[in-house]
């Protein structure tokens, strides 16, 4: 339209600007090429209109086949599939999540804990409520005043030789506690005490005491550190020294000659508890 409009103007002064000549040009030409793309812009606006027209229309056709008006009837969402959920109406990705925040271990004992998925609007819910059906078996919570374990036959394991597969025969561990078991045991180089499963990230006193009562320790297959010439590296990764205490270990070895329990305690290079807890995995007691 912009170029339409100078080419109007143009038309316009164009014939005052030759008027002193003594013959005035032919601009039929001119004109008819105006009228040419006044109409091919005319016709070009009309046929993006009507392109317009049809992918909003087929938008509005694809949305309804990909969006099923949804179905209500009686359903347990303790059990129910992800088809079920989406003919519910819940969208393929909405109807996985419902399956995925069941699958890490919430039970729905009563209808209104069903709200609790974040994929359920409070409209979704309400309209929902009247169809869901708690099966018994779900609607009675367990015992909170203790730890429930299943029941096995009494065991005696002993923490330094045996697998996830010994460990997981212990009332009271499970595989994911059987694999932070061996994983300690192997950062410790050995456990020197029963106690020391205290120290496994999230072991409940509960569950401590329901372990301890099944295994027993060998302290003559731990894996000794010799302060005086392990590497810098080597120290670090024992869970009772560390980066920092393993820099000074290094550092006062190489200035004191001599690097014992008592001499890096004596420094400040480990405190007292840590150097207690440290000296069963030292050569000679640390000395």
């Amino acid at each position: 339209m912009a170029v339409l409009l100078v080419l109007l103007v143009a038309f316009q002064v164009m014939p005052h600007i030759f008027s002193s000549q003594d013959t005035m040009p032919d601009f039929s030409i001119f004109k008819q090429k105006i009228d040419s793309l006044s109409q091919i812009l005319s016709t070009g606006e009309s046929e993006m209109m009507e392109v317009s027209d049809v992918a909003y229309n087929y938008s509005k056709r694809y949305k309804s086949v990909q969006t099923p008006p949804a179905s209500l009837f009686a359903f347990d969402p303790n059990t129910a599939g992800a088809n079920t959920f989406e003919r519910l109406g819940f969208s393929p990705k909405q109807a996985a999540a419902i399956v995925n925040y069941r699958a890490k271990g919430a039970v729905f004992r009563q209808p209104d804990d069903f709200k609790k998925v974040f994929v359920v609007t409070p409209e979704r819910f309400e309209q929902l409520k009247p169809y869901i059906q708690i099966a018994e078996i779900f609607r009675t919570p367990p015992k909170t005043d203790s730890v429930y374990f299943p029941k096995r036959a009494a065991v005696m394991v002993e923490l330094n030789t045996a697998d996830t597969s010994e460990l997981v025969k212990i009332r009271g561990v499970g595989a994911y506690t059987a694999a932070q078991i061996v994983k300690y045991r192997e950062q410790l180089g050995g456990f020197a005490t029963i106690g020391q499963l205290r120290e496994i990230r999230n072991m409940t006193a509960e569950r401590f005491e329901q372990i301890a009562a099944q295994v027993t320790v060998d302290t003559s297959l731990l894996t000794l550190i010799d302060l005086q010439t392990a590497d810098r590296e080597l120290l670090a990764k024992h869970p009772y020294i560390g980066a920092y205490a393993a820099r000074g270990i290094v550092h006062f070895r190489s200035t004191q000659g001599v690097c014992d329990i008592d001499g890096l305690v004596k420094n400040n290079i480990l405190d007292a508890g840590k150097a207690e807890q440290l000296r069963p995995y030292c050569r000679s007691g640390g000395q």
